[in-house]
């Protein structure tokens, strides 16, 4: 591993847990919102959708805020964490580039969904807008939480990943491909496999890192 110093190490780590409780805390906002737009895709049920939106608006933008703040920390920890390793600088330089590109993806994704609740279009607009968003948050998603830890955990296997974590990495880069797999078909479930998986993944190697820092000698 890099020799990292104590502030790197606890910096990453920091990022990386804020990253991943601020997606949570935004993912509670939107629960509580009573709205699920992937599943109005699914049912046909865009107009009632639409007819729940003026009551949930603030929520949602509060939502949108914290998810935000989180795919930014969290590509900010992996980018941090890719350069912990030395051993496998190809894969580590991916997973740099995989989480740099979902979250701008994931932000983009973010405005077109909240968008349906600022503009009001009509209901066939409303389907078009709300699909597209669906669908670039879901790959967004297997980018930054799936792939993501899959990279850095087959890459920094030598370095500072231990091996319970990098089986969690793999078991998130597999959730990344049903959520790939949920985009053909439509199976809404399959998308919310990934949240323990990658999420918790994130947690957990902000836990490592952290204490990593409080065993570095300076």
């Amino acid at each position: 591993m890099v020799m990292a110093n104590k502030q790197t190490l606890a910096f990453a780590g920091c990022m990386s847990i804020a990253g991943a409780v601020s997606m949570l805390i935004g993912a509670a906002c939107w629960g509580a919102t009573g709205t699920d737009l992937w599943q109005a895709l699914a049912d046909g049920e865009m107009g009632n959708y639409m007819s729940q939106l003026p009551a949930a608006k603030q929520l949602l933008v509060v939502n949108t805020s914290f998810w935000v703040l989180g795919v930014l920390l969290m590509a900010t920890a992996a980018s941090m964490m890719a350069d912990l390793i030395t051993s496998s600088q190809g894969l580590s330089q991916m997973a740099k580039v995989l989480s740099s590109t979902g979250a701008s993806t994931a932000i983009v994704s973010f405005i077109i969904m909240l968008s349906l609740a600022t503009i009001n279009p009509s209901t066939d607009v409303a389907t078009v807008i709300g699909w597209i968003g669906a669908r670039i948050d879901d790959i967004a998603t297997a980018l930054i939480v799936g792939f993501t830890p899959l990279c850095l955990s087959i890459a920094g296997k030598s370095d500072w990943v231990p091996g319970w974590l990098s089986v969690w990495g793999y078991l998130a880069g597999i959730c990344g491909l049903l959520v790939i797999l949920s985009l053909f078909t439509g199976m809404v479930a399959l998308g919310y496999i990934i949240i323990p998986f990658g999420i918790g993944w994130m947690i957990a190697a902000g836990v490592v890192l952290t204490k990593k820092s409080k065993s570095v000698v300076e």
